[in-house]
Parts: C-alpha cells; sequence; structure tokens
C-alpha cells in the first residue's frame, strides 16, 4: 500500500510552483523532479567572505534547498537579479555588516546550490549573533542538502529546535519546506498548519497557507 504521507511528484510540481508566485522565487525553477534532495558535497571550511558566485546548477531535480527567510532583502537589493542580489550581500559583509546579512547571504549561497560556502556564511553570523535562529536553521538546510542521510538529520535537527522555540514560525516554516524536498507530507502539513498558528498574517503565515492550500488539494493555480 502507497505511504499517504509521501507528497507525489506532481504534489511537489505544484507546491514548488505555487512558491514561485507567492515568493518570486527566480531561482526556484522545478525541472524533472524526480531526484530526492540534492546531493552535494558536505560542507567545508571556507574563508570568511565567500568568492565568485555562479548560477545554479538544477540537473533533473528540485531546485537547491535553502533556508526561507521571513522577511525581504534590503530594499536596495531586493529588486536586483538573484546573480547581484548575491554579490551586492557578498560585497557588504566584506565591509562588515551584522548577521542578518549573512544570514541573507547563506540563503541566497543556499538557492545557488552552494551550500559550503552558505555554510560558511551562517557560522559568520553566529559569530557575530551567538544562538541566531535564522543562522541554526539555514546550518540545518545544509546539512538537509547532502542526501537522503543529512535530510534525516537536519529533520531531526529542526525538531529539536522547534521544541526549543514553539513560537518559531522560521522554524515551523522551515521544517514544513525540508519535509516537502523529503516528499513527506503529513510533517509538511502539521508544521505550516502550525506556522499558520503562530500568526497567519505574517509573510511566513501568508506563505505557508498558500503552500498548504497547494499540498491539499492541488490546484497549482491560485495566487493568495
Amino acid at each position: 500500500m502507497p505511504d499517504a504521507s509521501r507528497t507525489p511528484l506532481r504534489r511537489i510540481a505544484i507546491i514548488i510552483g505555487v512558491w514561485v508566485v507567492v515568493a518570486g522565487g527566480a531561482l526556484l525553477v522545478a525541472a524533472a523532479l524526480d531526484s530526492p534532495v540534492g546531493e552535494g558535497g558536505r560542507d567545508v571550511a571556507q574563508p570568511a567572505v565567500p568568492g565568485t558566485v555562479a548560477e545554479p546548477d538544477t540537473p533533473n531535480g528540485l531546485p537547491p534547498l535553502a533556508l526561507v527567510l521571513g522577511r525581504d532583502l534590503p530594499a536596495d537589493i531586493r529588486d536586483l537579479p538573484p546573480i547581484e542580489q548575491a554579490t551586492r550581500l557578498r560585497d557588504r559583509v566584506a565591509q562588515g555588516a551584522p548577521a542578518a546579512r549573512w544570514v541573507e547571504l547563506g540563503s541566497l549561497l543556499q538557492q545557488f546550490g552552494r551550500g559550503p560556502m552558505a555554510g560558511g556564511a551562517y557560522r559568520n553570523a553566529l559569530s557575530l549573533e551567538p544562538g541566531n535562529l535564522e543562522a541554526l536553521v539555514g546550518l540545518a538546510l545544509v546539512e538537509g542538502a547532502t542526501g537522503p542521510d543529512g535530510a534525516t538529520r537536519a529533520a531531526a535537527t529542526l525538531s529539536d529546535l522547534a521544541t526549543e522555540n514553539p513560537d518559531s514560525q522560521i522554524v515551523a516554516f522551515n521544517q514544513g519546506w525540508l519535509a516537502v524536498y523529503r516528499r513527506r507530507a503529513a510533517p509538511a502539513r502539521a508544521a505550516w498548519e502550525r506556522t499558520i498558528a503562530l500568526g497567519v498574517g505574517t509573510q511566513f503565515g501568508r506563505n505557508a497557507a498558500a503552500l498548504l492550500n497547494a499540498l491539499e488539494d492541488g490546484s497549482g493555480g491560485r495566487n493568495p
């Protein structure tokens, strides 16, 4: 008997499609959707400031797994093409920037499939602000993109973070996002329901509602 908790491939395509609409995810271009979580190499030591950022490789699978943030990028960056956003943030953190900018750079680097460099960005954020929850979630998702075993460990880490931070939407939302990449419908549903319960009017809450709708009824054409 099929496992009803596993999200079918067609439904994953619908969910990714909804995300592209609600988040303007220019990098989140679904391809064949026939591969599990990305199989990038494990995190290794990186320079304090990442080097050149290249366009992502998304062969025959989901877009790179990346931290989803509940805020927009700074106003002078958000409307730039994605590659220029990453370059501008890289230059900014090189000149000194708060932890939030390092986290944003890490998220963008993940979207380009640059997990090791993203891990370095998140660790820099933690060096500036120990315990930064966004950076901790980002590091978990860096591991989550290293293959099925890494995704399992990432899910366990996010579960621990959710227990320690029961009111955190960033943890709840990204638990659901990782669950979709693991093709686990039930955990994704539970995580996004919790996200909505924590604040339906926030950016996380609105996006969770749209994605939950796609998960529930397969309607990919709505724009909430």
